[in-house]
C-alpha cells in the first residue's frame, strides 16, 4: 500500500461481533492451522512467500479498532513479519496487533487467526494460498489455483469480504436460544496464557471403518466418544448431574452458494441428559447421530442465523454507542454461550491440495483455542489418508484426551500421540 492511500476497511461479520467483546487480556478467541512439511522450512522463502500473498487477503491481515457504534477490522500498514513459533500457542494479541500470525518451526509452518477475522474455511484457503507461492518459490514448481488456493495475482474480490449472514437470512423464523446450562471439565488451571496440546494421529480409514461399522459419520463417532468421556467424569465427581453436550460447527458453504471468506458458520448443541438415566455409548450414538442429521436442514440453520441477523439490525443495538452495546453483547454471551455446552468439537473434514505441491506436505494440524469457561476443546482434520485429533486444554489433568483415545484404540484404532508436555 502506497503512502497516502487509503487503508480497508471492513465491518465485523455477524458471528463476529461477539468475539472482541468476550475476550479478555488473557485469553483471545483464536484457533491454528499447522502444515507439516516434509523438508525443513526456509524462512526467507517463506517471508517472500506470505508477502507476495498478502495483498490477495486484505480483509485477514488486519488488526482490531473501536468506533463510536462498533469494532471494525481495518487493513494493517506496512511489512508483515512471519515469527519463530513458540510453546504459548494462540497466546493473547496485544491491543493494535495484527489479528494474524504466521509462525514457523523445524519443518512447521502454521497461522494463528482471532475469530473476528474468518473461521476454518477462510483460514485454511489463506494457508493453502500461501504453501502453494511457499512451492513456487523453494522448489520452482508451477502450483495450480485449485483445491481452494487462490491466484495472488488477482483483484480481491468484493464477495470475498461479504457477511453472508446478513445476505442468507430470510428472517422468517427466530426461535429462542435458552437451553439448560451444560457440565464443565474441572481440573488444575494452567498458568495463563498456556495451553496443553495432545494430537493424535491414526488413519483415516481405521476411523472411518470403525464410524461405518456403526452407521455413522466420523463426526458423529468422534462427537459420541466426547460426550461418553464427559458422562463417565462427571458420574465419578458425584455431584449432580447436568447435561452433556457438544458444541458442532457447521459450515454454512454446504448450504449457501458464497464466495465469503469471512465467518460463515453455525453451531449445534448435542449430547444427554445424564438425569433421564443411565446411558450406554450405543444410547449416546444414537441420540448424537439423530439430533444432528435433524438440525443440519438447511431450514433449521437459517432460522438460527435469522434470530443472530434479528439482534444486530433491531434499531435500538444499531443506534447505541459501544459501550451499551458491549454490555448487552456481555451478557447475552454469557447467558446463551458457552454455558450451553460443554466442550466443542470442529472437525475441518478432508483436505487437499493439488498433486503438484502435495509431495511438499506430509500433514495438517488444527487447534482450537480453549475458551473463557471451557477448559477442553477438540479439533479434527484429515489429509492424505491421516486423521489429525488435536486436543487444546487449560488444566493439568488430561483425563479427556485419555478417556477419548483409550476408547479408540480398545475399538482397533491405532493411534500415535503427540504433545507439547509429557503425556501423563
Amino acid at each position: 500500500m502506497t503512502h497516502g492511500e487509503r487503508r480497508n476497511w471492513y465491518k465485523l461479520d455477524n458471528a463476529a461481533k461477539v468475539y472482541p467483546v468476550a475476550q479478555n487480556g488473557s485469553w483471545n478467541p483464536m484457533f491454528r492451522l499447522t502444515a507439516v512439511m516434509c523438508d525443513i522450512v526456509d524462512e526467507q522463502a517463506l517471508q517472500q512467500a506470505v508477502n507476495e500473498t498478502a495483498p490477495r487477503f486484505p480483509s485477514m491481515f488486519v488488526c482490531l479498532k473501536a468506533g463510536f457504534f462498533w469494532y471494525y477490522l481495518e487493513q494493517i500498514r506496512g511489512p508483515f513479519k512471519i515469527e519463530p513459533d513458540a510453546m504459548n500457542v494462540c497466546a493473547p494479541i496485544s491491543k493494535g496487533a495484527p489479528l494474524l500470525r504466521v509462525r514457523h518451526h523445524a519443518n512447521r509452518i502454521s497461522i494463528e487467526v482471532h475469530h473476528s477475522v474468518t473461521d476454518g474455511h477462510g483460514g485454511m484457503t489463506l494457508l493453502k494460498t500461501i504453501l502453494a507461492q511457499y512451492v513456487r518459490i523453494k522448489y520452482g514448481i508451477n502450483v495450480p489455483c485449485e483445491h481452494d488456493i487462490l491466484d495472488i495475482h488477482e483483484a480481491p474480490k468484493r464477495t470475498e469480504a461479504a457477511d453472508s449472514f446478513m445476505e442468507f437470512s430470510r428472517m422468517s423464523v427466530l426461535p429462542k436460544r435458552g437451553e439448560p446450562v451444560a457440565y464443565k471439565l474441572n481440573g488444575t488451571r494452567l498458568h495463563t496464557g498456556f495451553m496443553r496440546i495432545t494430537t493424535g494421529v491414526m488413519d483415516t480409514e481405521d476411523l472411518l471403518s470403525l464410524s461405518r461399522s456403526k452407521g455413522v459419520t466420523i463426526t458423529e463417532f468422534c462427537v459420541a466418544t466426547l460426550v461418553n468421556a464427559a458422562y463417565k467424569l462427571q458420574l465419578l465427581e458425584g455431584k449432580k448431574q447436568r447435561p452433556i453436550k457438544v458444541s458442532v460447527p457447521v459450515d454454512l458453504r454446504k448450504y449457501y452458494k458464497t464466495e465469503t471468506l469471512r465467518n460463515f458458520s453455525q453451531y449445534i448443541n448435542t449430547g444427554i441428559d445424564p438425569q433421564y438415566g443411565e446411558f450406554t455409548f450405543d444410547e449416546i450414538l444414537s441420540q448424537v447421530h439423530y439430533y444432528l442429521r435433524l438440525m443440519m436442514t438447511e431450514k433449521n440453520l437459517n432460522a438460527r442465523i435469522s434470530k443472530n441477523v434479528s439482534d444486530e439490525i433491531n434499531i435500538f443495538v444499531r443506534l447505541a454507542p459501544l459501550v451499551l452495546k458491549n454490555a448487552v453483547v456481555f451478557a447475552e454471551y454469557m447467558r446463551n454461550g458457552e454455558r450451553l455446552f460443554t466442550m466443542p468439537f470442529s472437525n475441518m473434514g478432508r483436505t487437499e491440495l493439488p498433486a503438484e505441491m502435495a509431495r511438499f506436505v506430509d500433514r495438517f494440524d488444527f487447534i482450537l483455542h480453549t475458551a473463557r469457561a471451557i477448559a477442553c476443546e477438540a479439533s479434527a482434520i484429515s489429509y492424505n489418508g491421516r486423521l489429525s485429533i488435536s486436543f487444546s486444554s487449560a488444566t493439568e489433568e488430561s483425563h479427556m484426551e485419555r478417556l477419548f483415545f483409550t476408547s479408540l484404540v480398545k475399538q482397533g484404532v491405532h493411534v500415535r500421540i503427540e504433545s507439547n508436555v509429557l503425556f501423563d
